[in-house]
Order: structure tokens, then C-alpha cells, then sequence
């Protein structure tokens, strides 16, 4: 497909001296100031999100090789939850989405109600895992769970 040959107007394009990297901030009630605010570090470790991928689905048992589900707690726009709040859930399938779509997706639990139960299938992936002796080294336990062997 060719462009246009037309070029956007100047007061369309940003500054040449604009930042590339779009930055969160947090805008102070007593001043006009923004600031960044500060974020957590989620944890993506691969070998953990591989072993959970390879539980059988978490909501509907289906076994076979799943998918890593972030939890819905904490995330936003490129921002992914902690891995250690993943959990396994079937992808689609010829007879049905699967349950990571329609988990979070389909909102067909109400938000609360969806938090809960990605928090109970976070935990019980976590218990698995740590019950199985595949924990892997170096990924700290989760604040509240027993620390792995």
C-alpha cells in the first residue's frame, strides 16, 4: 500500500526533543507537579509460567498443555501481573474459547468475584508446584506461602 505524499501539519508532531518513553506519573494535590509514581517489580520467570503451563487447566481440569493466565490483580495497560499469581487455563478449542478467555475476557464473573478466583487458582498452582519438588531456584515464595523446599 503506498502513503500518502502528504506530510502532518507541524502542530500535529511532537517536539523533536519529546520523550519516547511514555512514563505514568502521579499529580501532587498541592501542586501542579507530576511525578512518577512508583510501581512494583513483577516477577516474570519463564521456567515458572513453562511448569504451570503444563497443569491441567485450573477451572475445568482439561489436561494437556494450557496456558499461563496472569492474574487480573495489578495489571494494566503492558504492565503484566506477577507470574506467581498465574495460574493454568485451556486455550481455545474446537467445541469451546477455553477457560482463559472466558475468565478474563468474557466477564463472566463480576470483578470481585473474579479476583477471588484467580487468587484460589494462583495459590492452589503455587501449592502444586511446591508439593511436585518443582519450584524453581532462585524464584522467591510468594508473601504468605510456605517458603519452597
Amino acid at each position: 500500500m503506498k502513503r500518502s505524499s502528504f506530510k502532518r501539519p507541524e502542530y500535529v508532531r511532537p517536539p523533536p526533543s519529546a520523550p519516547t518513553k511514555i512514563t505514568r506519573g502521579v499529580q501532587s494535590m498541592v501542586t501542579d507537579e507530576v511525578r512518577a509514581a512508583p510501581k512494583d517489580d513483577p516477577i516474570q520467570h519463564e521456567s515458572y509460567m513453562r511448569l504451570v503451563r503444563k497443569l491441567p487447566c485450573a477451572h475445568c481440569g482439561i489436561e494437556g498443555p494450557n496456558q499461563f493466565c496472569h492474574s487480573d490483580e495489578g495489571k494494566g495497560t503492558g504492565i503484566k501481573s506477577d507470574c506467581r499469581l498465574g495460574w493454568p487455563g485451556c486455550g481455545p478449542r474446537v467445541d469451546a474459547p477455553g477457560c482463559h478467555y472466558l475468565i478474563g475476557t468474557q466477564r463472566i464473573y463480576p470483578k470481585e468475584e473474579r479476583r477471588a478466583l484467580e487468587a484460589r487458582m494462583a495459590r492452589e498452582t503455587r501449592d502444586r508446584i511446591r508439593l511436585m519438588g518443582l519450584w524453581p531456584k532462585g524464584l522467591p515464595a510468594w508473601p504468605g506461602d510456605e517458603s519452597p523446599p
